[in-house]
């Protein structure tokens, strides 16, 4: 028991060294302290996620809220920029948000061809996938249909779909709609490897946010963290870290 407990420890050390040494290359070249602030916050984030699956390769994580305006596009493409950018990571980043298509209109992907229509096509989904100047980050744009679609989340050719995917992507990240406005987000919950809750501090009630996470477990959907987005510092925010 030891020998296993002091091989973990080793590994333990060694990542977190590893860690240590990757942060500091990456924030010197960081001169924008709200780009250093924001690249810190994501680089938490996947720590987190790294700590609770036993690979980070060949993932696909959902990221949600409960309801509108909690920033949960923006959330997700930083993570999806930090995943590609400075850990290496090929990553598809899939925007869910029928109604918007937040994350299309962001990288100005102009093809009205979406990841919905390939699979319910039983289509080549690389027509909907469109690379970002040149970098191993993707992204697969929103259907333009605004009526829900939780029965093809159930199809089976939802789950041959998804096997695809991370055959060709370290990391699938998705963009949902909040789970209080469409049923989609609550169909893909249970296919994805991890879920992140995104909510907004100070403003999503404590009661929806323990309703929704309930209803997430429910369904059998895995999450890792719960982010608390938009935080507002009443004191010197250097001074968090020392209470």
């Amino acid at each position: 028991m030891s020998k296993i407990y002091d091989a973990l420890q080793q590994v333990h050390r060694q990542k977190k060294r590893s860690w240590k040494s990757f942060e500091v290359t990456v924030f010197q070249n960081l001169v924008n302290p709200e780009e250093v602030e924001m690249c810190q916050e994501m680089l938490n984030l996947y720590k987190v996620i790294d700590a609770m699956l036993p690979d980070m390769s060949n993932r696909v994580l959902q990221f949600v809220g409960t309801r509108p305006g909690e920033g949960t596009s923006t959330i997700v493409r930083e993570f999806a920029k930090i995943a590609a950018e400075q850990i290496g990571h090929r990553v598809l980043l899939v925007d869910a948000d029928r109604f918007e298509g937040t994350q299309s209109k962001f990288y100005s992907v102009e093809s009205q061809y979406s990841w919905v229509q390939a699979l319910q096509e039983s289509a080549d989904v690389e027509r909907a996938i469109h690379p970002v100047n040149g970098s191993s980050l993707f992204v697969s744009p929103a259907s333009s249909s605004g009526a829900p679609t939780p029965e093809l989340f159930n199809s089976p050719r939802f789950n041959e779909f998804w096997a695809n995917l991370k055959l060709n992507f370290d990391l699938v990240l998705i963009d949902s709609l909040p789970l209080t406005i469409s049923p989609d987000a609550l169909a893909i919950a249970s296919k994805v490897d991890g879920i992140i809750l995104v909510l907004e501090s100070e403003k999503t009630r404590w009661r929806t946010a323990r309703h929704e996470r309930d209803r997430i477990k429910m369904v059998g959907g895995n999450i890792l963290g719960i982010v608390f987005n938009k935080r507002r510092y009443y004191i010197p925010q250097f001074i968090y870290k020392y209470l």
